[in-house]
């Protein structure tokens, strides 16, 4: 068996329960809601709180599949998600399923500096992202090419880990190497998401399958709605406790049938769009050959259930939604951002017409 698949040993619930308790719990000490948004610009902070995630076991996830599998991660993603937190937890899953099975001494050396915290890794994925726009990097003799878009993290990257296409397999490139020219690309996404242009830039290059490559790009999608998995569920908590307080008319907004169905909806949506993904995950997790169909289909389910949940939640706060100071509005801007990446439900949903219906010709 292939150590890159991430399959784990049974984890039972009341384990992955205890997990949950732990990172949330780590969390709310590490990276604190009332600095939340100042922070996620913070490389410094940044930094710091990746060490503390390493020192906690979270950089190796990924690395080792004694450790935990699929269902872990995304259980460590939800949890970022709902403490508004831009942990670089995304590149630094690529590298260790990348490099996990590599015997390169550079290769190994790179993986612990990720696992001890030295390193934070933001992962440029280029013609395997899924988005047309995202690029693409060609290897020149022995100097990488291309333009790549829509990189998480690059701000406090050490490294770049950077998926080429011709030929086959990943770069490492370092952050201050002569050639690399980053760009920031202000959106929804806080911190913003980066360009990068290399110009002739030597770097570490490894052959790698194309198969493990988009293996890792599903990973990446479904860490990512995850993560939007958790701002949701904590944007309809904060919604959830704003109806039994919030008085109109003389009762509380929570007694209004209307707002009671919403509600009610939400939380169908939000247990259908976790029940489908770790449905993915532990399709994975259990070496099932057609994992990546139900992650299509996890992918194609949440990305609609959760912009709408997003937005009911939004309505149900009134003007706080709208009010930066509070936490609300960065919920609602990482479920939206997170959902449109890697292609969106737009991808999500033409794999599955492939699966079903065949390729078009």
């Amino acid at each position: 068996m292939n150590p890159s698949t991430l399959q784990a040993p049974h984890v039972s619930d009341a384990e992955r329960a205890l997990l949950r308790r732990s990172v949330r719990d780590f969390l709310s000490k590490a990276w604190l809601a009332d600095r939340a948004v100042e922070d996620s610009d913070n490389t410094q902070a940044v930094a710091k709180l990746w060490l503390a995630m390493a020192r906690q076991g979270l950089a190796s996830l990924g690395a080792n599949a004694a450790e935990g599998g699929l269902r872990e991660v995304i259980l460590v993603f939800e949890e970022l998600g709902r403490a508004s937190c831009p942990a670089p937890l995304l590149g630094a899953v690529a590298a260790n399923l990348a490099l996990a099975t590599q015997s390169s001494n550079a290769a190994r050396a790179l993986l612990d500096d990720i696992h001890q915290g030295n390193a934070i890794i933001a992962a440029a994925l280029g013609a395997f992202d899924g988005d047309p726009a995202a690029g693409g990097i060609e290897m020149h003799g022995e100097a990488l090419q291309g333009k790549l878009s829509f990189i998480e993290g690059g701000q406090a990257a050490t490294h770049f880990l950077v998926f080429t296409q011709s030929p086959v397999g990943i770069a490492v490139v370092g952050r201050g190497t002569r050639g690399l020219m980053m760009r920031s690309t202000p959106g929804l996404a806080v911190p913003a998401l980066c360009e990068l242009t290399l110009e002739d830039i030597p770097a570490l290059w490894l052959p790698i399958s194309s198969e493990l490559l988009a293996d890792i790009a599903v990973v990446a999608r479904l860490g990512c709605a995850a993560r939007a998995l958790g701002a949701a569920q904590r944007a309809f908590d904060l919604a959830v406790d704003h109806a039994k307080v919030r008085k109109q008319f003389g009762q509380l907004i929570g007694q209004f049938q209307a707002v009671q169905h919403k509600l009610a909806n939400c939380l169908i949506s939000l247990d259908g769009a976790r029940l489908a993904i770790d449905g993915a995950a532990e399709a994975r997790d259990s070496d099932n050959p057609e994992w990546r169909t139900f992650a299509s289909s996890a992918l194609a389910f949440a990305g609609p259930a959760l912009r709408a949940l997003s937005i009911e939640t939004h309505r149900a706060l009134g003007a706080i939604g709208y009010a930066e100071e509070h936490e609300a509005p960065r919920h609602f801007r990482r479920v939206h951002a997170d959902l449109v990446r890697f292609g969106g439900v737009a991808r999500a949903r033409a794999e599955l017409a492939d699966f079903l219906l065949g390729p078009v010709q």
